[in-house]
């Protein structure tokens, strides 16, 4: 009985004031869900991927999830060169994905196999010497607005 008086008042305002976004309207109608691997990576790139999480970079204002299962993914990114025992795990999932899916590629190193001899399918980008989330970041947005997966 006591909150109907606020509740008014905030329908009031509510009313009063509208807010605008900046986003326009094709960002939420479609998601774009991630999976991630770690190839065999030093700590910093998965660090730096990691940051793509912090509120700082708001994936989800983006309609970016990530997955914990390839099966619900659309994009997979590798994390650096892949070392040969975690080749077989990255064609397992890959095997998973449902069709159409990406793989977003990232290295910051020279270790591990090399990407061109893997001979991956679905590869949207390659990304060399990343230092920086939003690197991965621009491509995850240009993909989930865009739609370089076909």
């Amino acid at each position: 009985m006591f909150l109907w008086p606020i509740y008014g008042l905030s329908k009031k305002y509510s009313k009063k004031f509208k807010f605008k976004t900046n986003y326009s309207k094709t960002v939420f109608k479609k998601s774009l869900h991630v999976f991630f691997i770690d190839g065999g990576s030093d700590v910093e790139l998965l660090l730096e991927f990691y940051s793509l999480l912090s509120p700082k970079y708001n994936l989800h204002a983006y309609g970016i999830f990530f997955t914990n299962t390839p099966r619900h993914a659309d994009v997979l990114v590798i994390l650096s060169r892949p070392t040969q025992k975690m080749l077989t795990i990255i064609q397992e999932a890959i095997s998973q994905m449902p069709s159409p899916y990406g793989v977003i590629l990232a290295e910051n190193s020279q270790i591990g196999l090399d990407f061109e001899k893997l001979n991956l399918k679905n590869v949207v980008a390659h990304l060399k010497d990343v230092s920086e989330p939003t690197e991965i970041l621009k491509k995850l947005i240009e993909i989930a607005q865009g739609g370089l997966i076909c």
